[in-house]
């Protein structure tokens, strides 16, 4: 049976002309939009994914009928960008395309006892994740989750220390609640969780502190609920950075799946065979090819079912 390929993407500004993105005058001409969809159809056709995670969409429309035109007849979103005076839109969502059925989309929100425990009242992510049910040849059911943490990029506040401890703090407390809602969303009565699969944007890197409660293990699920990096379950020797400020390269875009793509788990269906960055656009650019791709960069893993055992 054929592996299955999922992947994530931050498309950088996906915002069809006429429309701005974030500055009045941050508007690509029709020979830059070409460009750039040439540049993820091109991305796509040679890497085949199945599920695509993908994020910084402001044009929802356009990229749903893109990736139509590819093979991918599935797709959600579960908010729509905010556009400002009909001209300027100011806040992404994030998406997930896919070759096989979704049987449900389900917009992840923060569980009303997790914020109270945290004292907090009026949470919201900064994009609200979107998590789907497919229906794939080689898994049955699978969830998969579409994520983009909070940025690094200061809150609004007359402080600047107090406002990127803000924006720190709103990236963590998305970390702890999304893992608290996917918990609850895998719960099982029959003590059978659906495999699951969170990819996208997690704008830190994952051995940050603020990121570790996707990581932690829930004992009280019945299986084990466990978030585990795909790339290191891939035995992946070299981890290539996926985004660079200035010279300087990071890992920020991941695929997390749960234990059942662990064979060591007795519950495991599955393993994840490869893990990949595409990254050329990144690390050397032809600018007539890449101009207006992306600046993160393409990240993919491949699952394989486990033979019986």
């Amino acid at each position: 049976m054929a592996e299955l390929r999922v992947a994530t993407l931050n498309l950088l500004n996906f915002a069809a002309p006429p429309l701005a993105c974030y500055e009045w005058d941050n508007i690509y001409n029709q020979a830059q939009w070409l460009q750039k969809t040439n540049w993820l159809k091109t991305l796509l056709q040679q890497q085949q994914p199945d599920i695509l995670a993908l994020q910084e969409v402001f044009s929802v429309t356009e990229l749903r009928e893109l990736l139509a035109t590819l093979g991918y007849a599935w797709f959600a979103v579960v908010e729509q960008p905010e556009l400002l005076d009909q001209h300027v839109f100011t806040r992404p969502v994030v998406a997930i395309a896919s070759r096989y059925p979704m049987l449900e989309v389900a917009e992840i929100t923060a569980d009303v006892a997790g914020l109270a425990q945290l004292g907090l009242n009026n949470f919201q992510f900064s994009r609200k994740p979107v998590l789907v049910q497919l229906e794939t040849p080689q898994f049955g059911k699978v969830r998969v989750a579409a994520v983009h943490l909070k940025s690094r990029r200061p809150a609004e506040l007359p402080d600047a220390a107090l406002a990127l401890w803000a924006s720190e703090l709103q990236r963590g407390y998305e970390a702890a609640l999304l893992r608290q809602a996917l918990a609850l969303h895998c719960r099982s009565e029959k003590g059978q969780a659906e495999p699951l699969i969170v990819a996208g944007d997690f704008n830190d890197v994952l051995s940050s502190a603020l990121l570790q409660p996707l990581l932690a293990t829930d004992r009280s699920q019945q299986p084990l609920f466990l978030l585990q990096d795909a790339a290191e379950l891939a035995a992946e020797a070299y981890r290539a950075p996926t985004h660079y400020y200035g010279a300087g390269g990071q890992v920020l875009d991941y695929v997390l799946v749960s234990a059942a793509f662990d064979p060591r788990h007795h519950h495991a269906c599955g393993e994840v065979s490869n893990y990949r960055v595409v990254d050329r656009h990144l690390v050397s650019p032809v600018f007539a090819r890449d101009g207006y791709s992306s600046d993160h960069a393409y990240v993919e893993i491949c699952l394989n079912p486990l033979k019986c055992r």
